[in-house]
């Protein structure tokens, strides 16, 4: 249904933290839940952190989803190929 999930980064939150949050609720799943997280307003110095959202982004390992070790795949379960 094209849920739009959106997050507020404040300048006091925790920056490792937040920076594995937003790549989990972003990419987790395969992105086939209605809660992933589409959009993310960033305030104060939190959007200079984007660069490193991005590089963390670029370390998933994309693959088939019955692989081993795979972090994002193109379907995450069999039964919704159809």
């Amino acid at each position: 249904m094209a849920a739009k999930n959106h997050c507020i980064i404040m300048d006091d939150c925790e920056k490792d933290e937040v920076i594995n949050q937003l790549v989990g609720a972003a990419f987790g799943a395969s992105g086939q839940r209605c809660m992933a997280l589409t959009t993310a307003v960033f305030v104060g110095k939190t959007k200079d952190w984007i660069p490193e959202i991005a590089a963390k982004a670029k370390t998933l390992k994309i693959g088939a989803g019955n692989q081993a070790n795979i972090d994002c795949s193109p379907v995450a379960y069999p039964e919704l190929k159809k």
